[in-house]
């Protein structure tokens, strides 16, 4: 689900900044589709940021803020 949305905010983030300078003509269109192509890129990144967070307000919520403690202790000992 967390790629099929990045991939979608990252699809239309690039056709709104490549579509852009398609209507309005500012720029060389290789430059455009250059920056469209960071904005959309930049756009996924966040979009897993969000998600990132939101799944560790969740797990921290659930297991409490020393959830992770568990992984440095080493079985058996």
């Amino acid at each position: 689900m967390v790629k099929a949305i990045r991939n979608t905010v990252m699809a239309l983030t690039f056709v709104g900044v490549a579509g852009s300078n398609m209507f309005w003509n500012f720029m060389n269109d290789y430059i455009a589709c250059g920056l469209a192509l960071a904005a959309s890129v930049t756009a996924g990144f966040c979009v897993e940021r969000v998600f990132i967070e939101r799944s560790r307000r969740e797990t921290i919520r659930l297991h409490g803020a020393d959830w992770h403690s568990a992984e440095d202790q080493q079985p058996g000992a």
